[in-house]
């Protein structure tokens, strides 16, 4: 027996297995139950922290309301979205076959089981919600290791700080540390790092595919965007880390709010350099740029917010989770959605509309700042959860079906 085939089967084995795979559909691509439950509990957590801030209905009583909202829009829903992600993305990395079947199966059902635990009324039976992202976290650096892909070793140990910052933001809730909010300061800190490292891999190789191909329909060489991974854009993300790093510890001293204002600087410098003004007709890609965007707008906001008495610091915290990381969450769904179905990539006026009525959740939940908090904090809430009911009507479908040969 060769080397090779002790460690990991041939390619043509590979291809094999990939169509000889007989379970579910649902279960065929980790994309699917994790960004089905992602977009329903993107509706369902909202909805539910709507009736609470409107006093129609008590938050657990193991959990303050604001603290569930916190937890599960940045652990239930943005961990099912990073989890099928990665999942869904580290095969291409490494060679090696996806994490589908049962044991994809097993996985949801410990996301779901955590959505569960935070609805309880036991303190202590929440601690359950932090075993998903340990698994998550081991699974993908399994993979990763396995496929001797060092390059993305960096996204495993992303993944297992997420799943620090969870275990610490029980210990803050249990009152065990006394830690003053450094936990979910510790939580937006790790995401928008890897929103940084994602965003800024695929958002300009997306736009440079398709600028090549419309380059072949038009003979005339556009402007490429700049290429990943250079010094400009290491510069930008560890920078950038370094200023949330210090947020974290220093989230009212005048330094920090400097730092995150250059932060923000950086990265709208970084996003000029991937000419998306060049893709504005296309949806799909256009809105990638959009959500990068908000990265560097809110963090700017962000740190204007300790510069400044004018604007709130949780007002411009949600420039990043809505922003940032909902629209760019919207996107990557999207986009992967058809992708891993064999579907061409257009957006269509359905996801246009997604799209949309969450950069406008954005904008009513900042506007909050300015005017009637109680009135835009309900439309902002209405429109996140219209766009996201309007994803799920749009996809269900899809995730039960089987690929689309090509």
């Amino acid at each position: 027996m060769t080397k090779q085939s002790k460690q990991e089967p041939t390619p043509s084995a590979k291809i094999l297995a990939r169509r000889e795979y007989a379970g579910p559909a649902f279960l065929s691509g980790a994309f699917r139950p994790f960004f089905l439950g992602a977009s329903v509990w993107a509706v369902v957590s909202i909805a539910y922290w709507l009736a609470i801030y409107n006093g129609w209905v008590s938050a657990p009583d193991a959990i303050s309301g604001r603290d569930w909202h916190i937890h599960e829009m940045l652990f239930g829903f943005v961990g099912a979205a990073v989890g099928g992600f990665i999942l869904t993305a580290v095969p291409n990395w490494t060679g090696r076959l996806p994490v589908r079947g049962w044991p994809l199966g097993g996985l949801a059902a410990l996301w779901l089981l955590g959505r569960i635990v935070m609805l309880s009324e036991i303190p202590m039976l929440m601690l359950l919600d932090i075993v998903f992202l340990f698994a998550l976290a081991f699974v993908v650096a399994r993979e990763i290791i396995g496929g001797r892909n060092k390059r993305n070793l960096v996204v495993a140990v992303m993944i297992t700080l997420l799943a620090v910052a969870n275990l610490l933001t029980h210990v803050e809730r249990l009152q065990i540390v006394n830690m003053d909010g450094h936990s979910w300061r510790f939580t937006l800190a790790v995401l928008l790092s890897l929103l940084s490292l994602i965003g800024g891999r695929v958002t300009p190789s997306f736009t440079r595919n398709l600028l090549a191909r419309q380059s072949v329909a038009t003979m005339g060489p556009p402007k490429m965007p700049a290429k990943p991974g250079g010094k400009i854009d290491k510069f930008v993300m560890v920078f950038s880390a370094i200023s949330l790093l210090v947020w974290v510890f220093a989230p009212t001293h005048m330094g920090t709010g400097i730092a995150l204002c250059l932060a923000g600087a950086a990265q709208l410098f970084r996003l000029s350099r991937w000419q998306g003004m060049q893709v504005i007709n296309q949806s799909i890609i256009v809105v990638l740029h959009i959500a990068y965007a908000w990265i560097g707008l809110s963090l700017i906001l962000l740190g204007a917010s300790i510069l400044s008495d004018r604007l709130l610091t949780s007002d411009a915290i949600h420039g990043l989770t809505i922003g940032a990381i909902g629209i760019m969450i919207a996107a990557m769904m999207s986009r992967a959605s058809f992708g891993h179905s064999g579907l061409p990539m257009k957006a269509g006026w359905a996801l246009t509309t997604v799209y949309g009525l969450v950069g406008l959740a954005v904008i009513l939940r900042l506007g909050a700042a300015v005017w009637s908090p109680l009135t835009m904090i309900n439309l902002a809430g209405l429109a996140w959860v219209l766009a996201f009911t309007l994803f799920v009507v749009f996809f269900l479908p899809l995730y039960f079906k089987a690929r689309r040969p090509r």
